[in-house]
């Protein structure tokens, strides 16, 4: 469970600095809500930059939960 927790992580840190470097945000201004622009000029929402924290928050929740799990394991 460690394993996964850990790549997990790694793949959503990966996400985010991805999401962050290859997607620019802009205004929609018929919606009024923020949208992302990709590299070929399409409209997005945020889902990446979305994915990428919440694929990071949940290796960080495996990884605790698998630390308490072998400290009670050790007990």
């Amino acid at each position: 469970m460690k394993r996964v927790s850990i790549i997990l992580t790694v793949v959503g840190i990966i996400l985010i600095f991805v999401a962050i470097f290859y997607f620019r945000p802009a205004l929609n201004v018929v919606d009024s809500d923020t949208m992302t622009v990709g590299p070929n000029g399409v409209k997005t929402s945020e889902w990446p930059l979305f994915v990428g924290i919440l694929t990071t928050f949940v290796g960080i929740c495996f990884y605790f939960i698998s630390v308490a799990n072998d400290k009670k394991a050790k007990n």
